[in-house]
């Protein structure tokens, strides 16, 4: 078989701590300015850079950020802005987040209860965005990229429970989880190895070392509801990593938490707690050394593909959208409800029988696919994309904007948070209808399907 082309990788991580008084996202409770700074936040920008056979580039970008998402109605334009700059191809592009509760807004598409966006800040981000990217392009190197895989099953829980005939918020050790970390290890190797030709007398000293470490993991980063700002357990496993492998060495990607959070219970385990910064710190702790023993152990090396993007959209039908005689009617409404009927109101274009969420699947690998949603995706999606693509597609929540929480089925009969009570918050016009899961699960298997097509026809032109 022909040898594929050689990949190159560049990464950054630059300090996205706003630098003005701001309030925090996440929490309706939280109305002031942020207290203080427990951990600052960064933008992370991972650049792949694959150089084929024939001399043609392609390139892909994963900007990582300490943010709870990111605001979709500001990133056509960013995206423009990038590929006119680097020559990025805008579909090539992932914005992830790591869902953290303790960054700021960045969005006026949803309720603000959730926190209130100050544009100042937006602006500051997308300067910061620009450095990050221009950094991981000045250092961009050959790579050879491995993977591998383990358990870290002390840090989250299910968090949908029954009590008194009704689903709530609350420990459910027996729930649906996914506890796996997945990390791709990315390793400086010289020049004239990347090319495939005999290393020289004199090469690069750096081949051999750790570049870049992505690692994917499955929990909200909700431990604590303190009015500071937070990159919560994700940053912390971060520190530490970039302690050890080198700064800005690390890229957490966070998977399909949108009912697991973290496990803070209380003594009778029962209910869960309010967390702290040691808490987090602990969970940092534990989430870093899994990192660290995966990368101890044996790991499967990842050939290089041409970087590949397909995407869909899966319709997301609501089971009764209100008039605009229903959100004009005042029925002594609570603050969050008032909120949401005044966001529906000034924005008619959400009063659609329907709305969508966003697929995007990235390959920038053999057996390495990163499938984007844009949507607060529950775990047992996240479960079944591995599943279905035998663990060569890691799902990633909260990329590419925000739409709100996507239940399955089964959790919208049964109500609760994630399908019902968060309704308001995300300004969906009403819950959704049950087929919405089948609607989601068929845009998956269409675009897992392209790429593995895509794949058996690169191996049959190989064989030739």
């Amino acid at each position: 078989m022909m040898e594929m082309g050689s990949m190159r990788f560049g990464s950054a991580k630059v300090d996205i701590t706003p630098p003005l008084p701001i309030p925090l996202a996440g929490y309706a409770s939280r109305k002031a300015d942020f207290e203080g700074i427990s951990r600052p936040l960064y933008v992370r920008a991972c650049l792949f850079h694959q150089i084929g056979d024939t001399g043609e580039t392609s390139k892909a970008l994963m900007l990582q950020a300490d943010l709870i998402w990111w605001g979709t109605e500001r990133l056509q334009d960013l995206s423009r802005v990038i590929q006119e700059k680097w020559d990025i191809p805008a579909q090539h592009i992932v914005y992830h987040a790591s869902h953290t509760h303790g960054g700021p807004q960045t969005t006026r598409r949803l309720n603000p209860m959730l926190g209130r966006l100050k544009e100042e800040y937006v602006l500051y981000l997308e300067r910061k965005v620009e450095e990050a990217i221009q950094l991981a392009h000045d250092n961009l190197e050959p790579v050879r990229m491995e993977r591998g895989t383990g358990e870290c099953p002390g840090i989250s829980i299910n968090r949908r429970n029954w009590r008194d005939g009704s689903v709530v918020s609350a420990p459910n050790p027996g729930g649906v989880n996914d506890t796996e970390v997945t990390v791709i290890h990315f390793v400086i190797e010289s020049a004239a190895k990347a090319d495939g030709t005999d290393a020289m007398d004199g090469a690069d000293r750096r081949d051999g070392r750790t570049k870049g470490v992505m690692f994917h993991f499955t929990c909200h980063p909700t431990s604590t509801g303190a009015n500071r700002i937070t990159s919560d357990y994700c940053g912390a496993a971060m520190e530490v990593l970039d302690q050890v492998l080198g700064e800005g060495v690390s890229c957490f990607i966070q998977g399909c938490c949108g009912d697991i959070r973290p496990r803070l219970l209380n003594e009778e385990e029962d209910a869960f707690r309010a967390g702290s910064e040691d808490d987090i710190g602990r969970s940092g702790e534990m989430l870093a050394r899994t990192v660290l023993d995966i990368l101890q152990g044996p790991l499967t090396p990842l050939a290089p593909s041409e970087i590949r993007v397909w995407s869909t959209q899966a319709d997301l039908p609501y089971q009764r959208v209100p008039s605009m005689e229903e959100l004009q009617a005042d029925m002594e409404d609570s603050e969050t409800r008032a909120e949401w009927k005044l966001l529906l109101r000034t924005d008619p274009g959400r009063l659609m029988p329907s709305g969508t969420l966003h697929l995007q699947l990235l390959q920038v690998a053999e057996g390495l696919a990163f499938l984007a949603m844009d949507g607060e995706i529950v775990v047992e999606y996240g479960l079944w994309i591995k599943l279905l693509s035998d663990n060569q597609v890691l799902p990633l929540g909260y990329s590419n904007g925000m739409v709100g929480y996507i239940p399955t089925a089964r959790q919208i009969h049964e109500g609760g948070y994630e399908s019902v009570s968060s309704i308001p918050y995300f300004g969906y016009p009403a819950p959704m209808v049950p087929q919405i899961e089948e609607n989601i699960r068929s845009g998956i298997r269409e675009l897992i399907q392209c790429m593995e097509h895509a794949n058996k026809r690169n191996i049959r032109q190989e064989e030739l």
